[in-house]
């Protein structure tokens, strides 16, 4: 379970550095709001999806902006999607909902669920939970990138976002 999962230990095993602020638990884009988060970085919002056909899907994005599913789902050659329901978030990234994290993709040890970042990362620095909705931290997405494929998961990088109208 992840919360038997030391991530500082992880990340300082794979030479990872990051930066730590612990704050009350997020559980929303609406929670995020009473928050400052005084790490510098993009704040991530991660979505877990799945098609029809069980083709499932980890999507981090900004969290300020919203997601197009249609073009979520061409980029990942999935069918219409919905978003996953908490027995499948545990099942296969070992995690409640709130606490979403590109970190717990190291728990898809199958390798069924792609991943998917927005394209707009590269270069970057993200922010994101640590395994749990009450703490948050930046790297760079450099380094995110190699944790995930440490794992076994090749990232796609894609556009994400619905056009602002």
């Amino acid at each position: 379970m992840s919360d038997t999962v030391d991530i500082f230990q992880v990340l300082r095993d794979l030479d990872i550095p990051y930066e730590l602020q612990e704050h009350k638990a997020i559980f929303s884009e609406e929670d995020s709001k009473d928050v400052v988060i005084s790490l510098e970085g993009t704040d991530v919002k991660n979505l877990f999806v799945k098609d029809k056909n069980k083709n499932y899907g980890l999507v981090s994005m900004d969290l300020h902006k919203r997601a197009d599913l249609k073009k979520i789902a061409e980029q990942f050659g999935f069918g219409r999607l919905s978003f996953c329901n908490p027995d499948e978030l545990m099942h296969y990234l070992n995690i409640t909902p709130g606490s979403v994290t590109p970190l717990c993709i190291m728990f898809d040890t199958e390798k069924k669920v792609k991943v998917l970042f927005d394209e707009n990362f590269k270069g970057k620095k993200v922010i994101i939970h640590p395994l749990r909705n009450t703490a948050s931290i930046s790297l760079t997405f450099e380094n995110l990138k190699r944790f995930t494929e440490h794992f076994g998961h090749t990232l796609q990088l894609g556009d994400v976002y619905k056009k602002e109208d």
